[in-house]
């Protein structure tokens, strides 16, 4: 009966058990009480053993080798009780069989659910075993386990003091780091540094706390072993890291990559590139310690907070490679390698296109070796009339953006361009598509190859009005300010009642505004992306390169200005184009509201758009190019094409209760839908279409996109 009791202990060594977290604790748990409970089974009812060898076999379903070996033993002891023998060396050979199950046992579900089933039913057999062994037996043997109790006892209260002396330090180790983070995130590096530099200390004070002499036993006791060493190592590599950290924040220098008087140093941007890799290594090697303390035997709440900290750590690293990249990139976005040359775009929404509104003014940037120039600045006109004729301008599309703008872009199937083409271009939703179109018809427009396209309408430019100070302008009584610029700009200037000194203001207003920006200082980087980091989150200051990694940068930052992927799923994109040839649209106001039922049996999926377009335009009291319009509709009428994006198939629309009919088309993967309304001043018009079709990823968050128009439109979707 010893004999085979221990080697049972032997054999369940190599069944992968691990309560403890720590190999060798572990391999003498296991076999001492693997050979503990195959032991006291020799004296052990032999129903008990056989009910133990059942619910092993059981258990290990599907596992047929498991379950053999359970019923194999289960047989063994029903045999022994119905032939009425003694044999203990027969029920430890029987009980053998039940704890080489339980040691290779693997029923997922909840904490510790294998180890509590085996536990449980393992130790019945032992309690019952070691009641029928003779008194003195019986006596040596509750009082090994009575000390084994008393010493684990001894071990959670001094773990337990350790924890609590840890605790504070740890609350307060995380919320300096999460500050720190959120320091970085802004830009404010001292900040970070000061924050990083508190939680290493405040880990540090809590490693210390863990490790203490008094805690030291825990590392005996399953379940607790593994959740001690997990909060030791997690605090001691977020010492390490938050030290790291520190360290490398406190090496960036932003105020060195400033723009002064159109120029940046080139050397101090690539010396950005070491600090942001020691924080992304700092933040990687957190990020293998805390993958490396995961267990099943975690407690939920230690669990729950090494998730967050995990995806905390995921989105920090991601962040760090971002930065990294940009920094890498930058040199040559500069000149460092080559002039680079830029385009860009100054949009307005008085007059809506389909990316915001259409380009009135626009700007060449030349950069060389840091140093940054305008080269040129004219209007769309001056492009218009800038080749020896609108023939002579050609555009390639892809097959589905023709399909849905060659009509109002192309003078035919020939794929010349129209001849106002530049007043149009933006009617197209996706910015990497106009960029392309810009940098293809500027060279043919009287301008030279352009390696980057920017777009910024007037909430952009009083941004930067905002950052090189107000301005003053001819003819404009009072300073244009970051405050007024937008309103100026949108509404204010067209109550002026010559068309022509209305241009020369526009003009004059980004001209100015272009030159103090590079004749000036700049705040520094970190500075700019908090400025206009929510301006291209709101598609109003938008990046487009001819280079795949630049390009790729700016999507990753939120600049690219990209007609968002449904990936599968559901969603709704409504757009808003100016039809009447007017500056009307500073007046319009939009609501788009979603509703769509749970699929039917068939998996089919039935939804209704509703947008609700109201005009607020005056009938009276402005000049005729913003109310009027080139169809002799009433004064103050706002006639629009309307195109709303779906990802289940169109069906029947409605403008107000009335039935009409659409002309309908896909791009960009979605379908679009799209028809002229008028509006007259005043009122208002609600347009419903019905949707209906199949998702091949229904479960996918809602995809939603809405033009920056002058009042941002309010978007509701509900699945009823």
């Amino acid at each position: 009966m010893l004999a085979i009791s221990l080697l049972s202990g032997l054999f369940a060594v190599f069944g992968g058990a691990s309560p403890t977290g720590s190999d060798i604790v572990d391999l003498l748990f296991v076999f001492g009480a693997a050979t503990a409970v195959t032991w006291a089974a020799g004296t052990a009812p032999w129903w008990a053993v056989c009910v133990a060898c059942g619910i092993a076999a059981a258990a290990a379903t599907p596992d047929w080798l498991l379950v053999f070996v359970g019923v194999e033993g289960a047989a063994l002891a029903a045999f022994i009780g119905a032939n009425r023998r003694n044999q203990p060396w027969a029920r430890s050979l029987a009980a053998f069989s039940a704890v080489q199950v339980f040691a290779r046992l693997d029923l997922g579900g909840f904490l510790g659910l294998s180890a509590l089933l085996a536990c449980a039913t393992l130790g019945v057999v032992f309690v019952l075993g070691v009641q029928r062994r003779p008194g003195r037996v019986r006596l040596r043997t509750w009082r090994v386990v009575a000390g084994v109790g008393v010493v684990a006892f001894g071990a959670l209260l001094g773990i337990g003091l350790a924890g609590i002396a840890a605790r504070g330090p740890l609350e307060q180790g995380n919320r300096q780091a999460r500050a720190g983070l959120k320091a970085l995130d802004r830009g404010d590096f001292a900040a970070a540094t000061k924050a990083f530099r508190g939680a290493a200390n405040s880990f540090a004070r809590a490693d210390d706390d863990l490790g203490a002499l008094w805690g030291q036993p825990a590392r005996f006791l399953p379940v607790v072993a593994q959740n001690r060493e997990g909060a030791i190592t997690v605090a001691g590599s977020g010492a390490s890291a938050m030290r790291a950290a520190a360290e490398a924040v406190g090496k960036i220098d932003p105020a060195s990559v400033r723009v002064v008087d159109g120029r940046i140093d080139i050397d101090s941007v690539r010396a950005l590139e070491q600090p942001f890799t020691d924080i992304r290594t700092a933040i990687d090697l957190l990020g293998v310690d805390v993958a490396s303390v995961r267990s099943p035997w975690l407690v939920e709440p230690f669990r729950v907070n090494l998730d967050e900290l995990s995806t905390d750590i995921s989105n920090n690293s991601v962040r760090a490679g971002t930065a990294i990249e940009a920094v890498r990139l930058a040199p040559d976005m500069l000149g460092a390698s080559g002039v680079r040359r830029y385009f860009i775009a100054f949009t307005t929404p008085a007059e809506a296109r389909g990316l915001g509104g259409f380009m009135g003014n626009y700007a060449e940037i030349t950069v060389d070796e840091g140093r940054i120039e305008m080269t040129q600045f004219g209007r769309h006109t001056d492009l218009t009339q800038g080749s020896a004729g609108s023939q002579a301008r050609t555009l390639t599309m892809a097959p589905d953006v023709a399909g849905a703008f060659g009509p109002y872009l192309l003078a035919g199937d020939s794929g010349a361009a129209a001849g106002d083409i530049w007043r149009l271009l933006t009617m197209v939703p996706d910015f990497p598509t106009v960029a392309q179109f810009m940098a293809e018809l500027y060279p043919q427009s009287g301008g030279g190859a352009v390696d980057g396209v920017f777009v910024l309408d007037p909430e952009a430019v009083a941004a930067i009005i905002g950052l090189t100070g107000p301005i003053r302008v001819d003819g404009v009584a009072k300073p244009i300010t970051e405050k007024n610029a937008a309103q100026f700009i949108i509404e204010d200037q067209y109550k002026v009642q010559q068309q022509g000194e209305r241009i020369d203001l526009l003009e004059a207003i980004a001209r100015t505004t272009v030159e103090q920006l590079l004749s000036g200082t700049l705040p520094a980087p970190n500075e700019l992306a908090r400025v206009f980091g929510p301006l291209a989150a709101d598609d109003r200051f938008m990046a487009w390169s001819n280079n795949v990694d630049e390009e790729a940068l700016f999507s990753k930052v939120g600049m690219s200005g990209q007609f968002p992927q449904l990936s599968g799923g559901d969603g709704v994109a409504v757009t808003v184009d100016n039809g009447g040839a007017n500056k009307i649209d500073a007046y319009l106001d939009v609501a788009v509201e979603y509703q769509r039922a749970p699929p039917g049996p068939d998996g089919r999926t039935v939804g209704t758009v509703t947008v609700t377009i109201t005009n607020s335009a005056p009938a009276a009291g402005l000049p005729g190019y913003v109310i009027g319009n080139a169809f002799g509709l009433p004064l103050g009428t706002n006639r629009m094409l309307l195109s709303i994006y779906t990802a289940l198939d169109p069906g029947a629309e409605t403008v107000a209760g009335e039935p009409v009919e659409l002309v309908n088309g896909e791009v960009f993967g979605w379908n679009v839908s799209r028809r002229f309304l008028d509006v007259p001043p005043g009122e208002s018009r609600t347009v419903t279409l019905t949707v209906s079709g199949y998702l091949p990823s229904p479960d996918r968050p809602l995809v939603t996109r809405l033009q920056p128009l002058v009042r941002l439109p309010e978007f509701t979707a509900t699945k009823s």
